[in-house]
C-alpha cells in the first residue's frame, strides 16, 4: 500500500481514503471542454490525484493540511466537478480533498434571513431543505443538481434568479475555512473600523485554502411566479427595455433575452409537441441541427455565421424576451409585471403571451448532457459569459461575437440583468479536420474572446469563475493587482500545498495598465454609473450628480467617498444593488491596477476593501459608483436580513494580511 494512504487512513478512517484507480479517474478533471477534445484525441489524459480523501470535520481537514504540509504533497479542493473553467486539474502527486461529507445544516433562521450551511451541500438539496422549512436561497444555477454551496462560493456563482436575489456574493453573510498554513477561520461582517474580509474568500477558487460553511442570507419561499413575453425586431430595444426595468426599481428574478437564432430554436422545441421534454430543443444547448451546421465551419466559419444567423433574422427575424417575477406570500406582483410589461410595448415588442416563460420555467433545469457524444462526433462546443455596463454592451456584444465567430458559429442570450449593467452567454461550436487542429482553433479562438472582452470594457468573466480557461486573462483583467494576488496567495500557502490552477497567471502572460486615467466625476449616464475620486468630497460630489440629474443614496454624509464606502456595511438592503461597480488605483511601486466597471464579476477576489483601508498593498485612487435617477422608485419589497453587529478580526485572518503585506514590500 502506499505509505501516504495507510497515513491518511491512520490520520482519519479507512473510509475516508481512496486510492482506486476508477476514483481518482473521476477526480481527475472537471467539465472543461478542452478536456474532451484532448480525450478524442487519444492525448494524455490529465493524471489523476495520488489518493481522494473525504473529510468529515474541521479538525479532520486542518489534520490532512498538516499532514501535506509535513510531507511535502499538494492539495485539490473538490466539490462536485461541474465546473467548465479547467479547476480541476490535481496532477499525480497531489490529494483531491472532497468536501462533500461536510454537509450539516447548522443553523437556519427565516425570520434574521440567515443560514450557517456546511460547504459540502449539493444545490438541489440543500434548496430542497430550505423549501421544507419554508424559506430559499434563491440561487439556481444551472448546475443545481451537480454542484455544491462551497463551489458557489469559491467561484462566485450566480443563479438563473439573480434578478431579484443577487449573485451568491451578495448572499454570503460570513464564511469559514482552512488556509493552506493549516490554520481556521471566520470572516464575517466586521466592526466598525475593521477590514471586511468576506471578499477577500468568496471567489478565492481553492488559491488560498479550503471553504468548510458559509451563513447565507435567505428568504421566504416564493409562493408563485407571474411574467410576460415579448419578441422585438432588434436585441438593441429589447435590452433597453429590460435596463429600463431595472434603473425604474422593478426587480423581476429572471430576463432572457435570446438572439433571433437562439430564439428559432426556442421555438422550435416549444412547437415539437411530439417529443418527450429532454429532447426538445432549448437555448444554450448543442442540438443536432447545430452539431450538423458547425461540420460546415471547417473552412469558412465567418461566412457560415452570416449565412446562418441572416437565414435566421428572415426565417423568424426577431429577439424573444421573457421576464419572469418571483413573489412570495403577501406579495402583489401584478403592478410590476404591468409595469414590466408596459416597458417592452414602449419599445417596440410585441407580446408573446405567457406560454414561453412558463414553458422555460418548468424547463429551467434542463441541463444537456449531450457534450460527450457531440464532441466525438468531431464537433467541440463551449459556452463563454462576460458582462459589462450598459453603456457598453453593444461593444462587448459585437467583439466578442466577432471574436468568436473566427473559430465557429456563435450564439448567445443575455440574462443575469441589474440596474448598471448585463451579462451575455455565448455559445459557440466548431469543427476542425483533425484533432490538433480542434485544439489549435479552440485555444486561439479562447485567446481572441478573452481579450476582445476587456477591449469593450467589460469582465472575462460573470459567474463561470476563472480556473484555467481565463487564467492567462487575468493580467489585463486586473492590471498589476495580479501582484497582490500572488502576494495573498504565497502568504496564505507559504509551503506550496495547494495546487496552482486559476487566478494567478504565468510570468510570460499579458498584463495590462488597469483603467484608463480621468479626471474629476465622470458620469455614465446610460448605466447609471460615476466615477469620481476617492478623495473627493459626498459634497463635491453630490453636487457634480446633481447636475446630471442623479443622486446617490447617501443620506447626509459628510467627509470622503472613501470615508463613505468604509462606513458601508456588507449586505445591501436590496442585493441587485452594489455600491462599486469597478476601482482604479496604482500598487506600492507605481504600477497601475484595477477592474473595469461591470454590473458583477467572477474574476477572483474583490480587494477593494483592503485597498480602502490598507495602505500597504497600494493606494486607491478612483471608484465607479452606482448612482439613481430620479425616476428610480426602488423595489417594492425586500425580504429581511439581519447581517449581525460585527466581529472582530479573525486572529489567522490577520496574520494572513500582515504576511502579505510583507511580501508587497519585498
Amino acid at each position: 500500500m502506499d505509505p501516504l494512504v495507510r497515513d491518511l487512513a491512520a490520520l482519519l478512517s479507512d473510509r475516508a481514503v481512496s486510492h482506486d484507480a476508477a476514483d481518482r479517474a473521476a477526480y481527475a478533471h472537471d467539465l472543461w471542454p478542452r478536456q474532451l477534445i484532448a480525450a478524442r484525441a487519444s492525448m494524455p489524459r490529465p493524471a489523476g490525484p495520488r489518493a481522494v480523501v473525504w473529510p468529515e470535520t474541521d479538525a479532520q481537514l486542518q489534520a490532512v493540511v498538516r499532514y501535506a504540509v509535513s510531507k511535502g504533497v499538494q492539495l485539490i479542493p473538490y466539490g462536485a466537478g461541474s465546473g467548465v473553467v479547467g479547476a480541476i486539474q490535481p496532477g499525480g502527486d497531489a490529494l483531491a480533498v472532497d468536501m462533500k461529507r461536510m454537509r450539516a445544516m447548522r443553523s437556519l433562521d427565516v425570520a434574521r434571513g440567515r443560514c450557517e450551511v456546511d460547504a459540502g451541500w449539493l444545490g438541489e438539496h440543500f434548496e430542497a431543505r430550505l423549501r421544507r422549512r419554508g424559506a430559499t436561497l434563491g440561487h439556481f444555477p444551472s448546475s443545481i443538481y451537480c454542484s455544491t454551496v462551497g463551489g458557489w462560493v469559491a467561484t462566485r456563482s450566480a443563479g438563473q434568479c439573480s434578478g431579484r436575489y443577487g449573485k451568491i456574493e451578495d448572499m454570503v453573510l460570513a464564511v469559514e475555512g482552512v488556509l493552506a498554513d493549516g490554520s481556521a477561520f471566520r470572516a464575517a461582517a466586521p466592526r466598525a473600523g475593521e477590514v471586511d474580509l468576506r471578499p477577500l474568500l468568496v471567489g478565492s477558487e481553492g488559491t488560498f485554502g479550503f471553504l468548510t460553511r458559509a451563513t447565507l442570507r435567505v428568504w421566504p419561499a416564493p409562493a408563485g411566479w407571474e411574467g410576460v413575453a415579448f419578441t422585438f425586431g432588434a436585441m438593441r430595444d429589447a435590452w433597453t427595455a429590460i435596463r429600463a426595468m431595472y434603473q425604474a426599481g422593478l426587480r423581476p428574478a429572471v430576463t432572457r433575452l435570446y438572439d433571433p437564432f437562439d430564439t428559432w430554436l426556442f421555438l422550435q422545441g416549444s412547437t415539437n409537441h411530439g417529443a418527450r421534454p429532454d429532447d426538445a430543443p432549448s437555448p444554450g444547448r448543442a442540438q443536432p441541427r447545430v452539431e450538423a451546421l458547425a461540420r460546415f465551419v471547417l473552412d469558412h466559419p465567418r461566412v457560415v455565421n452570416g449565412v446562418a444567423h441572416t437565414l435566421a433574422d428572415r426565417v423568424y427575424g426577431r429577439s424573444l424576451l421573457l421576464v419572469v417575477f418571483e413573489h412570495a406570500e403577501g406579495e402583489d406582483p401584478r403592478e410590476a409585471v404591468e409595469k414590466a410589461r408596459a416597458l417592452c410595448r414602449s419599445q417596440g415588442g410585441r407580446d408573446a403571451g405567457d406560454a414561453p416563460w412558463k414553458r422555460w420555467l418548468v424547463r429551467r433545469h434542463a441541463v444537456s448532457y449531450r457534450q460527450p457524444p457531440t464532441f466525438s462526433r468531431g464537433v467541440w462546443v463551449d459556452t463563454m459569459e462576460v458582462a459589462a455596463p450598459w453603456s457598453r454592451l453593444e461593444a462587448l456584444y459585437d467583439g466578442v461575437r466577432e471574436a468568436l465567430g473566427g473559430g465557429g458559429f456563435v450564439m448567445a442570450h443575455m440574462s443575469h440583468a441589474y440596474p448598471d449593467g448585463c451579462s451575455i452567454y455565448f455559445t459557440f461550436a466548431g469543427a476542425s479536420k483533425t484533432d490538433d487542429d480542434a485544439a489549435r482553433t479552440y485555444e486561439a479562438t479562447w485567446r481572441r474572446a478573452l481579450a476582445a472582452a476587456h477591449a469593450a470594457g467589460g469582465t472575462v468573466a460573470h459567474h463561470h469563475g476563472v480556473g484555467r480557461s481565463k487564467r492567462g486573462a487575468m493580467g489585463l483583467e486586473w492590471g498589476a493587482g495580479v501582484r497582490v494576488l500572488e502576494a495573498l496567495r504565497s502568504a496564505a500557502d507559504p509551503h506550496g500545498v495547494m495546487v496552482r490552477g486559476a487566478l494567478i497567471p504565468d510570468a510570460e502572460e499579458a498584463v495590462g495598465a488597469g483603467p484608463a486615467a480621468r479626471d474629476g466625476v465622470v458620469v455614465d449616464a446610460v448605466s447609471r454609473l460615476a466615477e469620481v475620486p476617492v478623495e473627493a468630497s459626498m459634497a463635491t460630489v453630490r453636487d457634480a450628480l446633481a447636475r446630471e440629474g442623479f443622486t446617490l443614496d447617501d443620506g447626509t454624509f459628510e467627509g470622503t467617498v472613501r470615508a463613505w464606502l468604509v462606513a458601508q456595511r456588507g449586505t445591501h438592503a436590496d442585493p441587485v444593488e452594489h455600491a462599486v461597480a469597478g476601482w482604479r488605483g496604482r500598487t506600492t511601486d507605481g504600477a497601475g491596477m484595477g477592474w473595469n466597471a461591470a454590473p458583477r464579476r467572477a474574476t477572483g477576489p474583490d480587494l477593494l476593501p483592503l485597498l480602502l483601508r490598507d495602505a500597504r498593498f497600494g493606494v486607491l485612487e478612483r471608484v465607479s459608483l452606482r448612482v439613481r435617477g430620479g425616476d428610480e422608485v426602488g423595489p417594492r419589497w425586500i425580504a429581511p436580513c439581519d447581517e449581525g453587529d460585527g466581529e472582530a478580526t479573525d486572529a489567522n485572518l490577520a496574520a494572513w494580511i500582515d504576511r502579505a503585506a510583507t511580501a508587497m514590500r519585498a
